[in-house]
């Protein structure tokens, strides 16, 4: 009997989680609020849900799509997903799809927002105002002060995408502090592969 009962509470307990897919254990949804609106990001709780978009191929070609080292650049952290759902909760900077825009408004990480790496490849008075944007404040011709630069999480498509760590590389080069970047080298490949919630930017602004 006692047996019976036993197997009839975990059919039962089965049944209650059988859809509860967290984030980690715990945590099954991060809730924030950005641009006064509120988001939740949680994992997608179909259990036979497949990747069925561009980011199921597994294969492309070289060049330019290569794998990406790890490390950007020695100073620089590289974030997994619970790094940066903790960066976009705590609000601790400023997160940049740094992917060309018909990327974008496709599908991207809710709060991010769209600065295409192209944009900081050379000295021009939009990458001027991208960098006021940021908090960097000019100082004269080529020279720039960091002293109230923003924290930055940069990412792109995935580990074969060079978008973002371009990025990162043209703002070492003008001087952006190493130590106010971070990179999320898995981007939007492996944030969907862990069902993550996406936003449709075009859909936001209606």
């Amino acid at each position: 009997m006692r047996l019976l009962r036993f197997y009839l509470l975990s059919i039962c307990c089965t049944g209650l989680y059988a859809n509860n897919v967290e984030i980690s254990e715990g945590v099954p949804y991060v809730e924030f609020t950005h641009n006064e609106k509120t988001y939740k990001i949680e994992r997608n709780q179909n259990r036979n849900a497949r990747l069925t978009n561009t980011f199921a191929l597994t294969s492309r070609p070289s060049p330019p799509f290569f794998v990406e080292p790890f490390s950007v650049a020695s100073g620089i952290e590289t974030y997994g997903e619970l790094e940066v759902l903790n960066f976009i909760e705590k609000k601790k900077g400023l997160f940049i799809d740094a992917r060309l825009s018909n990327w974008y408004e496709r599908s991207t990480i809710p709060s991010s927002v769209n600065i295409p790496f192209k944009k900081f490849l050379s000295e021009t008075p939009e990458r001027k105002e991208i960098l006021k944007r940021l908090g960097v404040l000019s100082v004269k011709k080529g020279v720039w002060d960091f002293s109230e630069a923003k924290t930055l999480l940069l990412y792109c498509n995935g580990a074969w995408c060079g978008q973002s760590p371009t990025a990162i590389e043209a703002l070492i080069e003008i001087g952006y502090p190493k130590h106010k970047m971070k990179y999320y080298r898995g981007g939007m490949q492996a944030w969907q592969l862990l069902g993550l919630s996406t936003v449709v930017p075009s859909k936001e602004r209606k």
